[in-house]
Formats: C-alpha cells, sequence, structure tokens
C-alpha cells in the first residue's frame, strides 16, 4: 500500500497565530510517531507550503497544482488562524475518505458554523453529540483534508471562486464554490463532528465548538483534553 504523502498548505494574509504554530508543531510530530488507526503499514511523509498575500483562491489554485506535482496523496489545507489538537491529521487520515474536513464556528455572532446542511436549510453546528461524518453542501476549507484522486478530478482552474449568490444576495467564499465542484464530479463533502471538536478558531476570541455550554473555560476543548499519543 502506498505511503502517506500529505501536503500541508497554509494560504496566508499576513502571518500564522501563535497557537496554530504551536498546533502545526505538536501535530507534525504526533503525526510522524503514531501509526494511522486501521493502516499502522503505511509510513507517513509531509511537505509544507506557504503563500502570502491577500488573493487566497490564487494561493489555493497553486498549492493545489504544486501537490500534484510533488506526488502527495493527500492535500491538508490548513489556516493560519486555526488551533487544533495534535491527533486530529492522524484521526482525518482514518476516515478514508476522499474529501473530509472540520466543522468550526466563524469568527463573528451570532456564532454559526462554517458547514451548510445538505439541504441547504440552515448552518450546521457541531454539538456535544454530534459525532461521526455527515455529508454537508459545503463547509470551511480551514482544516480541510483532500485526497489526489479528488486533485485529479478536479481538472483545471478555477476551482476555487468568489461567486454572487441571488439567493442570499451576497457573495459566497471560494471553500462553497469548491465544494460544489467536487460535488459536480460524485465526491461527497464530509464533515467529521470528533474531528471538529479537535479544532478552534483563532481570533480576539478562540472559537470552540463547545463555547455555548464551557464559556468560562480559559481554554479551548482542543487545548483541554489528551488523546492516544498526543
Amino acid at each position: 500500500m502506498e505511503d502517506f504523502n500529505v501536503a500541508i498548505c497554509t494560504p496566508s494574509y499576513s502571518g500564522p497565530t501563535a497557537r496554530y504554530t504551536m498546533s502545526l508543531t505538536r501535530m507534525l510530530i504526533t503525526y510522524q510517531a503514531t501509526p494511522v488507526l486501521g493502516q499502522p503499514e503505511r509510513r507517513r511523509a509531509y511537505s509544507y507550503n506557504m503563500i502570502v498575500g491577500s488573493m487566497v483562491c490564487t494561493a489555493r489554485e497553486e498549492m493545489l497544482e504544486g501537490s500534484l506535482k510533488l506526488g502527495a496523496t493527500h492535500l491538508l489545507f490548513l489556516d493560519e488562524d486555526m488551533g487544533f489538537h495534535p491527533m486530529t491529521l492522524n484521526n482525518m487520515l482514518a476516515r478514508q475518505q476522499p474529501f473530509v474536513a472540520c466543522n468550526y464556528p466563524m469568527k463573528a455572532w451570532p456564532q454559526n458554523f462554517t458547514a451548510r446542511r445538505l439541504d441547504r436549510a440552515e448552518w450546521l453546528p457541531t454539538k456535544e453529540n454530534s459525532s461521526s461524518l455527515e455529508e454537508v453542501d459545503f463547509c470551511g476549507l480551514g482544516f480541510a483534508l483532500i485526497e489526489r484522486q479528488v486533485m485529479e478530478a478536479l481538472g483545471d482552474a478555477p476551482n476555487f471562486l468568489n461567486t454572487w449568490d441571488e439567493e442570499w444576495h451576497s457573495y459566497a467564499t471560494e471553500d462553497r464554490y469548491f465544494c460544489h465542484k467536487i460535488r459536480e464530479k460524485g465526491f461527497p463533502v464530509y464533515i467529521d463532528h470528533d474531528a471538529s471538536k479537535l479544532v478552534y478558531h483563532c481570533g480576539n476570541h478562540t472559537y470552540s465548538w463547545d463555547d455555548e455550554k464551557n464559556a468560562h473555560h480559559r481554554q479551548p476543548y482542543a487545548e483541554r483534553i489528551r488523546i492516544g499519543n498526543g
């Protein structure tokens, strides 16, 4: 079986947060030291790329193309304002899905999550009783794992566009355009509720899935727990 070769890619406006840097360091150590559940025979390699600039859509296109040229088995989009538990990548690789992403709160109130339900009726939250995978219409790409077969099926750009939505009378993000395109190619868009509890969105507040219940905590959930070797 082919070894893992994950291209970790971060589009950056100006520079990563301290929590991102700390989380990335811990995650890479854990990734290389810990076999992926159910696939212990596969060795684990990675590459890293950060593109700094205001054009996130362009950066994502360049990263996708570069990951294919590198022969990556997976592309991990990882935004510079994310924090995460060390086991998050390993846990998502164990899902063995063409596309799987974390669901996390937007950095704004009211605190909607980035995933939209499959019927598009409303935003989909990750709650205490949420678990496993759930198919959605689209989601954020702040922590999103994409298999090579999806990248190859996409073809030429554009794959990430900010398009106008008449129904919502607003511009939609490149995340949504990308998710709709891979769905058109026959790949489901899954969020992993369990992995979603291991990430948080960094702003003036660290936006974690359990904010409403645990607002008194000084640390997000992902920093308060210990899983396996993490």
